[in-house]
């Protein structure tokens, strides 16, 4: 009896999961959107409920980004290279209300630009790899408050001072700083962040010696990379 209460059971969470996974009319909508432009599109039930599409890109233009600013149901952006991408594109951003996930690759980011997401204050997972940032550029994210992943791997315009920035974001778990400029000094300022569970630092001025005591003080830290 065990056994097939179990299957039904299991069966049951299936057909649920199954049914979290459709689509509503207008999310279907905003799928066909996003493919009509070029990328992929998924319903992720790990997004809010009101946000539930995530569409990646090979490559998005300000032309896709003002595209997907009248769409309200997605959640996360995801595109590899997004070097053709102005202001102009940057600012349809803050017209996503519940956009949580945003990774872009070779944005080169204008600090005008790097000003628009960090009025994007819903954002709990963020990528900027390879995006020109300095440290300057970092402080306009300092608001993003929510965040709890953060990728800033291949900036290495950012220094021990952006770690002043980067330290204000309290619910961090997982940080990138591979390919930064970051040294020692930087490191300690991160000692605040007591949930942080992942920590690259790989390729950048953190001795040997500031990593393993930095592991050793960091209470939930079960990762560090160097």
């Amino acid at each position: 009896m065990r056994f097939a209460l179990t299957a039904v059971f299991g069966l049951v969470l299936a057909v649920r999961v199954a049914a979290d996974d459709k689509p509503s009319a207008d999310e279907q909508k905003t799928i066909d959107v996003v493919e009509k432009a070029g990328g992929k599109a998924t319903i992720d039930t790990n997004l809010a409920a009101e946000a539930r599409v995530a569409a990646k890109f090979d490559a998005i233009t300000d032309a896709t980004l003002l595209a997907l600013k009248k769409l309200p149901q997605v959640g996360a952006i995801e595109a590899f290279d997004a070097s053709r991408c102005t202001i102009k594109g940057f600012a349809g951003l803050m017209d996503l209300p519940h956009l949580h996930t945003l990774v872009l690759g070779k944005s080169a980011l204008t600090p005008a630009a790097a000003n628009a997401i960090g009025q994007c204050k819903e954002l709990r997972h963020l990528g900027l790899v390879e995006a020109g940032l300095n440290d300057a550029g970092l402080a306009s994210l300092k608001n993003l408050s929510l965040l709890h992943y953060l990728s800033l791997s291949g900036n290495p315009k950012i220094t021990d001072k952006g770690m002043q920035t980067v330290k204000g974001f309290e619910r961090l778990q997982v940080l990138y700083l591979s390919n930064t400029s970051i040294g020692d000094m930087g490191l300690a300022e991160l000692k605040v962040l007591d949930g942080l569970r992942t920590l690259n630092v790989g390729n950048t001025k953190v001795t040997a010696e500031a990593a393993d005591k930095f592991a050793d003080d960091m209470p939930n830290l079960r990762t560090v990379r160097r």
